[in-house]
């Protein structure tokens, strides 16, 4: 291991050097590493993901020795699923690649880019990695709006929605017991019953009926605007958390057509350091095929992402069938066969653990992929979980990225 290796090895990095080469960055490692401490180098794919995953940093330079072997770098970690989330990714090439940096930086593979050789503005550099710094923080405090914020706001407006079932019901019932109490009501003599008994058939009554068609209508809508507001807030949810994220494996599927052609050299010592496959164009448009008209079923207990889910699914040309509960899934599933299912954790009569543990004991569903879907954070309770079989694990409030990739990864694996 060299001396450089050694001096950027910060366990939980906020920004991240990725090369083949440690030897050829001693200038930038100098300037980053004086810039910022939480700071790390790396030139193995292995450890690039492990630590990619596990430390998520803001920041992550990339400096292949061609742009092209960086671009596939990028599109090879974004494939495996390690660049989900909030960050900013920054070019690093030489002086004859700078047109191919700057045209990557256009199509939106790269944030920014910056020449490292030969590096005669370190200054730059420093800038360029101080604006990508706040960006990231900035993008990471949405999310965190995002998880703590709207989240609640959801189940506050969950509540109000019961409020306002209960209440309707309420206010039916009172009604209810005024007309039987009119009914029953008469006068002294019969000449007073008469007259009681014309009041209520002439006025009473469709006064009665007036408010009683009022209050459906009026509870209605107001349900009706509680349920859109609620939906809305998802979204905003969910476009906060797209917007957070600039470079994802969304821009690495474009990459083949977006990756300028670089003029061919003679091998270094570097070459195929990472044997990264090519890109090839008859396999996307298999794997484009198996990803259309695929029969799914939702299961989640929240009507709101249920139908959220079930529509961006259908958007893309599947199948779907939703329901709300752990045991009607499964009656479902004894009867037809799905290629695949989304599940939630928590819900009513029979969680996602148990239905998932009833689903395998079921002949035709014994490998079915089934993608779990929740906000529940406990580590140990996700792997017990996929210790049944899981295909993904997707966190919510989701986003139609995160849906379409998990949806993706299972039709690839299958």
């Amino acid at each position: 291991m060299t001396r450089k290796e050694v001096e950027h090895v910060e366990r939980h990095p906020k920004v991240v050097l990725l090369c083949d080469d440690v030897e050829e960055l001693a200038g930038v490692t100098d300037v980053i590493s004086s810039q910022i401490t939480a700071f790390r180098t790396l030139n193995n794919f292995s450890d690039m993901h492990e630590v990619i995953v596990d430390s998520t940093p803001l920041v992550i330079i990339i400096a292949m020795s061609t742009v092209s072997k960086s671009v596939e770098l990028y599109s090879r970690l974004a494939k495996e699923g390690a660049l989900d989330y909030p960050h900013e990714n920054i070019l690093l090439c030489e002086n004859r690649e700078s047109g191919i940096g700057f045209r990557c930086c256009m199509k939106n593979i790269f944030r920014d880019y910056f020449i490292y050789k030969p590096m005669y503005e370190n200054y730059r550099l420093r800038m360029i990695l101080h604006n990508a710094l706040l960006r990231s923080k900035e993008a990471h405090d949405i999310t965190n709006i995002r998880e703590e914020h709207f989240g609640r706001i959801d189940e506050d407006l969950k509540q109000l929605i019961d409020d306002a079932a209960e209440y309707h019901q309420s206010a039916e019932q009172t009604l209810k017991d005024a007309r039987e109490n009119l009914q029953q009501a008469a006068g002294i003599n019969e000449v007073q019953t008469a007259l009681i008994q014309d009041l209520k058939a002439q006025h009473i009554d469709p006064l009665l009926d007036k408010l009683e068609s009022q209050l459906a209508d009026s509870v209605s809508e107001l349900t009706k605007r509680l349920k859109n507001k609620q939906f809305s807030v998802a979204e905003l949810s969910a476009l906060l958390t797209e917007k957070s994220i600039p470079h994802t494996s969304q821009h690495a599927v474009q990459l083949k057509e977006s990756k300028p052609e670089p003029k061919r050299e003679a091998p270094s010592k570097n070459e195929g350091f990472l044997d990264l496959p090519p890109i090839n164009d008859n396999n996307m448009a298999r794997s484009e095929q198996r990803l259309k008209n695929s029969k799914i079923m939702v299961v989640e207990d929240n009507e709101i992402y249920r139908e959220m889910i079930s529509k961006i699914l259908r958007d893309e040309g599947h199948e779907v069938e939703s329901v709300g509960s752990g045991l009607t899934a499964i009656k479902m599933l004894r009867k037809h066969k799905y290629d695949l299912i989304f599940m939630d954790l928590f819900m009513p009569e029979l969680d996602g653990y148990n239905t998932t543990k009833n689903i395998r004991n079921i002949p035709n569903c014994k490998s079915i992929p089934i993608i779990a879907l929740t906000s529940n954070k406990n580590k140990d309770l996700i792997r017990k979980w996929a210790s049944l079989g899981l295909a993904a694990y997707i966190a919510k409030p989701s986003t139609k990225q995160s849906i379409l990739k998990a949806v993706e990864k299972c039709n690839l694996a299958h």
